[in-house]
Order: C-alpha cells, then sequence, then structure tokens
C-alpha cells in the first residue's frame, strides 16, 4: 500500500489500555501521552502506526518488565484479547471466535486482523489436520502475535494450543500454529452447500 498511511484503530488502543489494568497508573498514562494518545481522554479513530508500536512496547515494559521486548509482547498480546473482548467491537467479534472453533477462526484471520488496522495482512495454510502456518505483514513486533493467536486459539476451543514463530524477514513474519486432535472437537468442518 505504497502512499497510504498504517492506521491503527481506536478499539486496538482500547484494547491495549484494558490490558495494562492496574498497570495503568499516573506515570504509565504519562508515557502513553509523550507516545501519542491520551489513555485518560477521548481516543481518536485511528493512530499512526509509530503511536501504536511505542505504545505496545510501553505496555511490554509495564506488564512484563523482565522480559526482552517480544516475550513481554507476547504478555501484551494475550491480555490484549481479553482487553479487546471488552470493547464493542471485540465483544462481538470474540462471540463469533467461540462459536467458530479453531479452523474457522483461523481462516478468518485475514478479516479479524483487519478489524484493528487498515494494513496488515495475512496468509494461512493448513498444514496437518490441526496445524497451520500463518505468515502475517508487516510485522513490527512479533511476539505479540504470538500472545494474540494463542489466545485466540484457546478462546475458540483449541485444546493446549502452541504459536511458535517460525521466522521473520522483512516485515514478515510465520508462525506455526498447533493444538492438540480431538476425534469429535477439532474435526475440520464440511463445506456447506
Amino acid at each position: 500500500m505504497p502512499g497510504t498511511e498504517r492506521l491503527v484503530f481506536q478499539q486496538s488502543f482500547e484494547g491495549l489500555i484494558r490490558a495494562l489494568g492496574d498497570q495503568l497508573d499516573e506515570p504509565c498514562a504519562q508515557q502513553l501521552r509523550e507516545a501519542g494518545i491520551d489513555p485518560r481522554g477521548k481516543l481518536s479513530v485511528a493512530y499512526p502506526l509509530e503511536v501504536w508500536v511505542e505504545s505496545l512496547k510501553l505496555a511490554a515494559s509495564v506488564l512484563a518488565p523482565a522480559a526482552p521486548l517480544d516475550d513481554g509482547a507476547e504478555v501484551v498480546g494475550r491480555r490484549f484479547l481479553e482487553g479487546y473482548g471488552a470493547t464493542l467491537i471485540g465483544s462481538a467479534l470474540l462471540a463469533g471466535v467461540r462459536l467458530l472453533g479453531p479452523h474457522r477462526m483461523l481462516e478468518r484471520m485475514t478479516r479479524n486482523l483487519r478489524t484493528g488496522t487498515n494494513y496488515l495482512e495475512a496468509r494461512l495454510e493448513q498444514t496437518g489436520p490441526t496445524r497451520y502456518v500463518l505468515t502475517c505483514r508487516p510485522v513490527v513486533v512479533a511476539g505479540f502475535y504470538r500472545g494474540l493467536f494463542a489466545a485466540g486459539l484457546e478462546m475458540s476451543g483449541a485444546k493446549s494450543p502452541s504459536v511458535v514463530l517460525m521466522r521473520s524477514a522483512g516485515d514478515a513474519a510465520v508462525y506455526d500454529l498447533t493444538w492438540q486432535g480431538d476425534k469429535t472437537a477439532d474435526k475440520r468442518p464440511e463445506p456447506r452447500s
């Protein structure tokens, strides 16, 4: 999307603020203001990607201060999905995730990711009965999506999900998503006629 400013929408920041929970004290709020958002005021409809990245890094340092950025961002990704589920759009999206199950949830991943930004793309390939390879681009902090996908799989009913960053090259990140099979619950849905 050359020439188009990469934007992160309001509901993503709402989820991030909710992920911070009780850790969002006044010093943290001030740092978010310095990054470009006011967590105590009315949020804008969208913010530039740079504001999201700085806010995400801050949240990771607050929620997992001793962890490297990607590991801290994974904690944020997990808590983000819980916080995002408390927003109007997020609650509707997550209600659908619970009904869809892991296969259909992953098949709709591109659309689900696009509800939070105007730029994120995802390509999904099934490589086994309960295994997928998911390529996302552009990804700035890969750990965030690791936590987000793991929490999404859990919420969709996947048993013992695992999300591993297989590789990161340029602005693309490739994830291996797996979960334990179950003869009934994990059967891939039949196409509708």
